[in-house]
């Protein structure tokens, strides 16, 4: 009887083993083509530091234990920030027509995926995804443009999917069953893109069984590359922030032959409820010149712009900038390229403007407004995807504020987005805000 069970269990046990076994493989293979991309990753961020003509900026190795390591510590001094717990990050590479994506945390690879797409049909998704909010009607009113820029009637529109197809299908390519099926214990969440999934609202996708969004399970983070997760940061709080903080609303945009900028009419109150939060004097209208701002900036603990912002794919250091007060319009833009060769100590920025987290997109990532300020020295840049209603802005804008009191930065961003989806329920009016950097 008992030699009959022994025989019965061989089976079961080959089995477990046999499984065990190709999960190890699987886990191995995963190990190694991470390395991989992170060596290939460093390659084309150093490229992109040589193409923007920015400082030098030490980029050491990176590896899945290397990563998994700097998640783990959660012992510093009491000035250095740590990770919280249950903190995981996603990285993707693409290479031969292939979507990688890993999902790692302290304890290594939890989850490993590959797909055959082409970059046009990543491109495609997100496009779609846009699209289906309508950002690009929507924003056509609020952004800045040159009065040459007429529409051309002859291109073909983009044919509008609904709302929760577009999510469906992004999210299925971006974060697959295997990494989904792992998402249930991350309380935060690195994002590390390539190419343009840097501008995605990752708040809206839908990972899971459920109708939650992933903002409802999860804080957010946008990593600029996979070697800023090892950046050591100083622990940031609103006493900190408050030391000498610079907030700009509203700025006076003269009148231009070739311009045309649309008011702003909810960025003056919006400046002012930050301000008084800070218990600091805000720089408003006329007084919002490039000039003073210049003259404080490089001394500021925080940086506050309630203004517009100007992305440009194809110019992305001289063509993008942020419109602040002169005596003609042109003189009182602060341009990418000027932005990042400031010598700045802020621990944030909030950038609550147009299109600031847009740019011109590389292999290793988007050369943009909110990269320029990191580059300058500010480690925790809040940034938008699009243009937004100027109510909403500042509703969601005041929420961050309050509870950066009690939260770290993407934490906070996270609560205020829960909150004033009670009012403004349509994920454009309060999804594209993201934390550029990470929840530290």
């Amino acid at each position: 009887m008992q030699r009959r069970q022994i025989l019965k269990a061989i089976p079961l046990f080959l089995a477990t083993w046999a499984s065990s076994a190709y999960a190890q493989n699987l886990n191995n293979d995963a190990i190694r083509l991470f390395d991989v991309a992170a060596a290939k990753h460093k390659r084309e961020l150093e490229m992109l530091w040589k193409l923007r003509s920015a400082p030098r900026i030490h980029i050491s190795k990176a590896s899945s234990a290397s990563i998994a390591n700097i998640l783990s510590v959660q012992d510093k001094s009491d000035d250095e920030a740590t990770y919280p717990n249950k903190t995981s990050v996603l990285f993707y590479s693409y290479n031969v027509g292939k979507l990688h994506v890993w999902l790692l945390d302290e304890y290594g690879i939890q989850a490993y995926h590959n797909q055959s797409i082409s970059k046009q049909q990543i491109s495609e998704a997100i496009s779609s995804l846009r699209n289906s909010l309508n950002i690009n009607f929507f924003q056509r009113s609020l952004t800045p443009r040159q009065k040459t820029d007429v529409q051309n009637p002859t291109v073909k529109t983009q044919v509008r999917k609904s709302q929760k197809l577009a999510i469906n299908e992004l999210t299925q390519i971006l974060l697959p069953t295997p990494i989904a099926n792992k998402l249930d214990i991350v309380e935060h969440l690195i994002v590390v893109p390539i190419l343009d999934i840097g501008t995605v609202p990752y708040a809206i996708l839908k990972p899971f069984k459920n109708d939650y969004f992933l903002i409802d399970r999860m804080s957010i983070s946008i990593a600029p590359s996979l070697f800023d997760v090892g950046q050591a940061l100083v622990k940031t709080s609103i006493a900190s922030l408050s030391l000498s903080p610079l907030i700009v609303g509203n700025p006076f945009l003269p009148e231009s032959d070739d311009w045309s900028v649309p008011l702003l009419p909810g960025a003056a109150q919006e400046a002012k409820s930050v301000a008084k939060l800070m218990n600091a004097v805000p720089l408003l209208g006329k007084k919002a010149t490039k000039t003073e701002i210049l003259s404080k900036v490089e001394k500021s603990s925080f940086l506050y712009f309630a203004t517009h912002g100007v992305a440009n794919s194809h110019n992305p250091l001289l063509g993008g900038f942020l419109m602040l007060s002169a005596k003609k319009l042109q003189e009182g833009w602060w341009t990418a390229q000027e932005i990042q060769n400031t010598h700045l100590k802020a621990e944030m920025a909030v950038l609550s403007a147009c299109q600031t987290g847009l740019g011109q997109t590389h292999d290793a990532g988007i050369i943009g407004l909110s990269r320029a300020f990191q580059i300058a020295g500010v480690p925790r840049v809040v940034m938008s995807l699009w243009s937004v209603d100027d109510q909403a802005t500042s509703a969601l804008m005041q929420a961050f504020m309050k509870h950066l009191e009690t939260q770290f930065p993407s934490e906070a961003l996270r609560r205020a987005m829960l909150e004033i989806r009670q009012d403004y329920s349509k994920p454009l009016e309060w999804a594209s805000f993201v934390m550029f950097g990470t929840p530290r």
